[in-house]
């Protein structure tokens, strides 16, 4: 909140209120602040003003008796109110060397830099955002030499759910670079005792925010031997995997919100605010999670994924596989089972929020790349990609639509027309059912070097029905 001293105010408060000091204020005025007058967004839309009652007085930051609300690390509320603020004494492991440039939530630019603590009472590191004028020189002056440490103070912190759990500055916030009192110095006495431990903590996470070298391959097992007290929330690990046994009852197709995900019953091509994520401008779009298996023949890990990964492993588009799922296209589906059983692929995994919030060290998908896909195909490759997908499924599996489903009644009449795209087929029915499908976000590949993995799913699907028909005269598309 904005405090302001009006006329020769200014001359008398000079040497009563100094820049980041501490004041205990009482008898102020608060009135609502005019917009034109506002200086920093995040700010209350209120000033204070001081009149011949309001009584300033310094508080002494250096007697514990005075903390606003210290806390140690382990002991932080999780879940609290982001409005409360917290004091807290650190040992700094880590200083991102220099403050970023990044758009808020608001579309405004702002600058941040990243802080790591550690302290006695966990084995976890506390993620600090500075923002504004406080990443400059404070967090300069921070900046560690391997091998050595230092402790700061810093107050009125508050709780961010980013990262899962870490903490943000406010406009409050104040660092103190040389702490006294006894909870600065018990944390420094522990720092001299511990100088091996925090040495190798340091060099651990040292090694995951600024990593050296190519990435290399990490192996299931050993990920499965790694315990929370050896983990970072940072940490990255690649993997070259198979899903061995891909099932069709565990896609999971809906509509939801394009900004957050959630499931959503607003209609098709009308824009809303959503009532999770509080953004204006949603639409509803094609949503699809996925649970499966990953193996690498040392274990295996059980994961649930989410729509962008979906469509790299699918290597279709999300409106496709919404189709696929509730037109129960379960020979599309095989053919993308045998994809995903004989041809390897890269998973990067890290651990899930559960280990900044819980200690609870699980592991989750990050990102997906198929060999040889870079991401940069064209939309036109993918729209080719998926029309012959489409002529395939056509020509090769008459569609059964559900009685008691007018959606796969119509999708299944579109799709016995072999001229009419999948993806249009779909949409054109759906908005009639009140549902929306989003088609302009196609997947996108590049070749792979690998004969079935470049394959369409088109090709692949008629590949899979001549090998069935060859196996047996009697064998038909079911």
């Amino acid at each position: 909140m904005c405090g302001a001293l009006f006329y020769d105010q200014v001359v008398v408060y000079e040497d009563a209120i100094k820049h980041n000091k501490i004041y205990e204020i009482t008898n102020a005025r608060i009135t609502p602040l005019k917009p034109e007058y506002k200086t920093n967004e995040s700010g209350l839309d209120y000033q204070m003003t001081f009149n011949n009652r309001t009584i300033v007085q310094l508080v002494d930051i250096d007697d514990d008796s005075a903390v606003i609300n210290y806390h140690p690390i382990s002991h932080l509320p999780r879940a609290t109110d982001y409005s409360e603020m917290f004091d807290n004494v650190g040992i700094v492991l880590f200083v991102e060397e220099h403050s970023r440039q990044v758009k808020t939530s608001k579309n405004k630019e702002a600058t941040v830099r990243e802080i790591v603590l550690i302290d006695h009472s966990t084995t976890q590191p506390l993620s600090i955002s500075v923002w504004d004028e406080l990443a400059e020189d404070d967090c300069t002056m921070l900046i560690p030499t391997p091998g050595k440490f230092r402790t700061v103070r810093l107050i009125a912190l508050r709780v961010s759910k980013h990262k899962g759990f870490s903490m943000t500055t406010s406009t409050s916030t104040v660092f103190i670079h040389s702490p006294t009192g006894e909870n600065a110095e018990s944390l420094a006495s522990w720092m001299t005792n511990h100088q091996t431990a925090l040495t190798q903590l340091q060099a651990r996470l040292f090694s995951v925010k600024l990593p050296l070298g190519a990435e290399r391959t990490n192996k299931i097992s050993a990920l499965r031997s790694k315990k929370a007290k050896t983990a970072l929330q940072d940490e990255r690990h690649w993997l070259d995997v198979t899903i061995p046994n891909a099932e069709f009852h565990k896609i999971n197709a809906y509509m939801g919100c394009s900004k957050c995900g959630k499931r959503s019953s607003i209609p098709p091509g009308r824009t809303y605010t959503c009532d999770t994520c509080s953004e204006p401008d949603c639409t509803s779009v094609p949503k699809v999670t996925f649970t499966f298996e990953i193996s690498d023949g040392t274990g295996s890990l059980l994961f649930t994924a989410f729509t962008t990964t979906n469509e790299n492993l699918f290597r279709m588009s999300a409106a496709d596989i919404f189709q696929m799922k509730h037109t129960d296209d379960e020979q599309t589906f095989t053919a993308v089972q045998e994809l995903l059983h004989l041809n390897s692929f890269r998973v990067q995994v890290g651990p899930a929020a559960a280990l900044s919030i819980n200690n609870i060290l699980q592991w989750v998908v990050k990102q997906v790349v198929i060999d040889g896909d870079d991401g940069n195909a064209s939309k036109k490759e993918a729209t080719e990609k998926v029309s012959a997908q489409t002529e395939t499924v056509n020509t090769s599996k008459e569609l059964q639509p559900k009685s008691d489903s007018s959606l796969n009644h119509h999708a299944g009449n579109k799709l016995a027309n072999p001229t009419v795209p999948a993806t249009e087929a779909v949409t054109n029915d759906l908005a009639a059912s009140n549902v929306f499908v989003d088609t302009t976000n196609l997947a996108e590949t590049k070749p792979s070097g690998n004969a079935d993995m470049d394959l369409p799913l088109a090709q692949l699907t008629k590949k899979k029905a001549k090998k069935d028909k060859a196996g047996s005269p009697s064998a038909h598309p079911s």
